[in-house]
């Protein structure tokens, strides 16, 4: 990392104890570090951070990041609200539901706008989800999307936008997960489920398995979650790490702390911790297009190296497998002999509204040899072993 990164990695810890930074490079980048806070979300925690050396910066650069800063304290009050009108909903009519990640891990900031996030997540019981619909649109919500995994709903004035889950996890981690199984009720409620300690944190870290396995990415938010849940709560790590080892996520947890340690604690890093944080301050929440196929290609070449692993990419981007299309057109899982029939579907779906698909064929080709080195090198050491 360079000085500027640096720098920023130093104001996101201080910010998020609830500390200042007291000095400043001299040969800061202030467009790089603009850029960071923004693709890291971390206006508020870096202004703040910055609160006592606020003097000594360039003032258009405080001024951009102040109004960052305060677009994402009014943004978080208005989804803080948003939320709670639903859950509340929720609780009054009988809606089993769980809150899932940021609704839980922005309390353990110094204010909860520091993790101002543009959704919430809810699980909720597929058995209920009539009921749930309709509730949905008696609030005056509006649906963005409805498809196997969640539906996607917002509030009309403030965009909040709310992720109604039916899994926890698609795929091999649903497997473990599940849905409601490993929840208790919360004190005090009737319908509000909510994980134990330990299983919270193995969802935390299994999100970010999860996101950097399908983003070849993420930013330093998760790192920074990680590090304050640990610290929130005293885990019985045996219990932990034999759950870990079940779902394959023991390793990407212990390099995932070492990583939050070094960020956060001055821990010394070992080359592969360094190797991470360069990645994980370069990629932000999602990594460059470049860094994504890349990382397609190492998970999606079965094994093989250079043409052949990129020939095999190719044609599986054409051809998803025969789960995941069913998972994008549910009819499948009745009629699977429509398949080949829901192949141009889809294609014909790319070809008109997401062009940015396409394009992704074209870099497949291009990925060099150094970048696909790179990317198999740290699945490897997380232990990520395909999407």
């Amino acid at each position: 990392m360079n000085d500027t990164q640096k720098f920023f990695v130093r104001c996101v810890g201080a910010g998020i104890k609830g500390e200042s930074v007291l000095a400043v490079p001299q040969n800061l980048d202030y467009k790089q570090l603009y850029k960071l806070c923004i693709e890291h979300s971390m206006s508020v925690v870096v202004f703040k951070a910055l609160e006592q050396v606020k003097a000594n910066l360039m003032p258009n650069f405080v001024n951009a990041l102040e109004y960052s800063a305060k677009r994402h304290v009014v943004l978080d009050v208005q989804s803080n609200h948003d939320v709670q009108t639903l859950l509340t909903a929720f609780e009054e009519n009988g809606i089993k539901h769980m809150p899932l990640k940021g609704y839980h891990i922005k309390k353990l900031y110094p204010s909860t706008d520091m993790r101002y996030t543009s959704d919430c997540d809810v699980l909720i019981d597929v058995a209920q989800l009539k009921r749930i619909r309709e509730l949905v649109n008696e609030l005056g919500l509006q649906t963005k999307r409805q498809d196997e995994h969640h539906d996607v709903v917002y509030f009309p004035q403030t965009k909040s936008i709310i992720e109604l889950h039916k899994t926890l996890f698609v795929g091999k981690l649903d497997e473990y997960f599940g849905t409601f199984e490993r929840a208790t009720l919360k004190e005090g409620s009737k319908y509000f489920y909510r994980l134990s300690h330990e299983d919270f944190y193995a969802s935390i870290l299994a999100h970010s398995a999860y996101h950097f396995a399908k983003n070849a990415g993420v930013g330093i938010r998760h790192v920074a979650d990680v590090y304050l849940y640990k610290k929130a709560y005293g885990l019985d790590y045996d219990y932990l790490d034999k759950e870990l080892e079940k779902c394959n996520l023991l390793q990407f947890k212990n390099r995932f702390e070492s990583l939050a340690d070094y960020f956060f604690s001055n821990a010394e890093p070992d080359e592969f911790t360094l190797a991470l944080a360069e990645h994980v301050i370069s990629s932000s929440v999602l990594a460059n297009d470049g860094k994504k196929v890349a990382s397609d290609v190492v998970a999606l070449g079965q094994s093989a190296s250079g043409k052949r692993a990129k020939k095999r990419t190719f044609w599986r981007t054409l051809f998803p497998k025969k789960e995941q299309m069913q998972f994008s057109y549910p009819v499948l899982k009745k009629a699977v002999w429509l398949l080949p029939i829901f192949y141009v579907i889809r294609w014909v779906q790319v070809l008109f509204t997401r062009p940015d698909r396409l394009n992704k064929l074209k870099q497949i080709n291009k990925a060099s040899s150094e970048d696909l080195a790179s990317m198999q090198a740290l699945r490897s050491g997380l232990g990520i072993t395909e999407i």
